[in-house]
């Protein structure tokens, strides 16, 4: 089973005193491999954590939840062009990944990008990293992507 989040994304296009709030879309928050009881909680008491490190709302932006609801894992949950960011509880804090697939916009030879952050309150994102997957499997640090992609392209040319 999986417990999947669907939020509401808006900006303000006024100002604070004046808003006038602009809806973007929003996020899908997937947690995957819940076992019974697991649900059983989400059930009877809520997202009440999730929504605490999820949810914000500033002068400027805001992001709240719409939905949530427990699906079997093999319930398609987002478009194939959309990407979900992937929660997951680790070394006793909330992890979010959010892994863009290339469909040809990316440099070769990168796969995918994959943002990571540590979930905390009101949206708040700790200890963001930006990495690629390069064909292969090897992970490439954001800093070092472009000199790896460079470095590539004259392996092929070199070939």
């Amino acid at each position: 089973m999986k417990l999947v989040i669907q939020t509401q994304y808006a900006e303000n296009y006024g100002d604070a005193n004046k808003p006038y709030w602009k809806f973007k879309g929003g996020e899908t928050y997937i947690v995957q491999n819940l076992n019974a009881n697991q649900v059983e909680r989400i059930i009877s008491h809520g997202i009440p954590t999730l929504k605490a490190l999820i949810e914000y709302d500033n002068p400027m932006s805001r992001e709240y939840i719409v939905n949530h609801e427990i699906l079997d894992d093999d319930v398609v949950v987002t478009e194939d062009y959309e990407t979900p960011y992937i929660l997951s509880w680790e070394n006793n804090t909330w992890v979010a990944r959010h892994m863009q697939q290339s469909s040809g916009e990316f440099r070769k030879p990168i796969l995918c990008k994959v943002v990571q952050y540590t979930m905390a309150m009101k949206g708040e994102k700790i200890d963001l990293t930006t990495s690629y997957v390069v064909e292969g499997g090897q992970v490439i640090d954001y800093k070092d992507i472009m000199t790896y992609c460079d470095t590539y392209i004259k392996s092929l040319q070199k070939a």
